[in-house]
This record gives structure tokens, sequence and C-alpha cells, in this order.
């Protein structure tokens, strides 16, 4: 089995399934090259035309292979820690409703910027891109375990675990001026109701989850189903390893290589960032600014997301 493969097959059922959707519809824009505008988040064409179908499309949609390089590997980061943490089958849900909450949050935000103050730029915009949920799972991933841990933000600042999502909120917004800060903000809304247990009614409980592989349903044999984990385990944030099932051990080398994509989102903590130059972490994580100036077209996107363009057919 090759590397690539070995990586692939030690990823989460749940965080390997968002990955393949949205390489799957990116693979299905390059074929068929449809207009993003058509299918991506607009909260006028949401509110005034009830075109809903945007609220899911806006977020697989991406914009570019460097747009949809930056979100499947950071999916793969924070997704994957959370798997381990809750479970395939929350994880699921986490997303299928983290999808549609976070973009009804932007929604809902850009027309209460509308009513309230007049501005109509937010529900003007086309968003794209999955980030928006990236956020919700960083949260989710920063609140469940120990509350003494640390995450470096770049290398440049060491920040509490629970603060982890605001810091890099405001610092992916200095990196990078054109991301959608709303976007971001909406994933780290929705995650916090979901720790707070806002969402609760929405959510399968526990016990429903258990029954579900107590009864032997066909996601748990599937390779990379995480058990459910119980309340418990999640503040101790200790996963047993035989939860992960069809996986076996991790070979080093895949393990490494996890290793380097988790650094290039989290940072590799106060004693250890030393010699670490911050290209090579913003190259690795999120592409650097010449990267995304040499795509022709889509010089706007240096965030995730970013917005396309202001139409010009509701105003």
């Amino acid at each position: 089995m090759s590397r690539a493969a070995e990586t692939l097959a030690s990823i989460p059922l749940a965080t390997r399934f968002a990955m393949a959707l949205c390489v799957l519809t990116y693979s299905c824009q390059i074929l068929l090259d449809p207009p993003i505008s058509d299918y991506a988040l607009n909260p006028s064409r949401i509110l005034r035309r009830w075109e809903f179908y945007r609220l899911v499309t806006g977020a697989l949609f991406h914009a570019n292979m460097m747009h949809i390089l930056m979100n499947t590997t950071s999916t793969m980061a924070i997704g994957g820690m959370l798997e381990r943490r809750i479970g395939t089958l929350m994880t699921i849900f986490t997303i299928a409703w983290g999808t549609i909450l976070t973009s009804s949050t932007y929604v809902l935000v850009s027309w209460l910027m509308y009513v309230v103050f007049g501005y109509e730029g937010l529900m003007l915009r086309n968003c794209v891109g999955f980030s928006g949920v990236i956020f919700q799972l960083s949260v989710l991933e920063s609140n469940i375990g120990p509350e003494d841990r640390t995450r470096s933000v770049f290398g440049m600042v060491e920040v509490s675990s629970r603060a982890y999502p605001w810091a890099l909120l405001l610092a992916l917004q200095f990196i990078m001026p054109q991301a959608s800060l709303l976007g971001h903000l909406a994933g780290i809304l929705v995650g916090t109701m979901q720790c707070r247990g806002v969402l609760d009614a929405i959510f399968p409980s526990d016990a429903w989850l258990r029954g579900y592989e107590a009864s032997g349903g066909r996601l748990v044999e599937w390779p990379g189903y995480v058990a459910v984990v119980t309340p418990e385990t999640r503040r101790g944030g200790t996963v047993a390893s035989s939860c992960c099932r069809g996986g076996g051990v991790v070979p080093s080398v895949v393990a490494g290589a996890r290793e380097r994509v988790r650094v290039a989102i989290f940072g590799r903590g106060a004693d250890a960032n030393a010699n670490v130059q911050m290209d090579a972490l913003l190259g690795a994580a999120w592409g650097s600014g010449d990267v995304v100036a040499d795509v022709e077209d889509d010089d706007e996107w240096a965030g995730l997301p970013a917005a396309i363009q202001r139409s010009t057919e509701d105003r």
C-alpha cells in the first residue's frame, strides 16, 4: 500500500467522507464548469427567490485548486481529531447540521445587518467554501478534552485551547483580509451553541447512538469507523485506540504525515517554534499570498471562504 493510501486509510470515516464530498463536488466543477454564482451562498437569492439549495452547495463548492486543498487539509486535521473524540456517528450529524446551520447563520446575520443598519453588501455577496464548518469543528475539538491545553497560532502566539478558534479567526483575517469574517464567525457561533447544549434537540442522544451500534448498523463495519464515545471519555479527551475499526496499528510513516498536517494547522507549541519559519507554516496550511496571486481570475480568493462578487441582479 502506498503512503498516500495509508494516510487516507488512517483518516476516520466521517472526516474522510466530508473530504471526499468536497473533492467530488470540485471535480464536477472542473468537468462541467458551472457558474459558481449559481450555487454560491447568496443571502439575497435565498431569501428573495427561495433558492435554499445554496445553503448546502455554498459550503461544498470551492473557487480553485488552492482553495479546495486548504479546506480538505484543514478538515483532515481538525475533523479527524474531533471524530476520534466523539465518534463517527456524532461527527456525521455534526457536519450535516453544521453545513446547514452555518450557512443559515450567515444568511440571518446578513439579513439583520440589512434590516437594522441598511447595509446591503452582505446580502448581495456570493461565498463558497467549507471553512465555516471547519471553524465549527474547531470549536468543538477545542472544548472537548482537558481544560489546561494550549495551542500555538501559526507559531506566533500561544493561547488556551478554548480561545484557539477566536485567535485563529483574528489571525486569518489579518493574514488574509479577503477572507469572509462572517463565514468563519458563523461557524464559531454554531460550534459554541452545540457545545452549550443549545442544539441538543436536533442531535441524537448517546443512548440512541449506542443502540444503533448494538443493533449492528452497517456503518459500524466500515474501515475507519470510530465507536460512540461516552461523555466521560469526551471530557477526559482520550479515546481507546480500539475504537477505530478496520484501521489497525497506524504505521509510523502515516502517523508522521498526520503529525505534519496537525503542526501545519495548530503549530508546534512554545518549545518547538524557535526555528519555524512563518512562510513554511502558512504555505503548508493555508497557502501563501504568492501562490494565490498566481491564480488567474481568482486573486480575491486569499481567504476561506471569500466573496466572489456582488450580484447585480438583486439590487
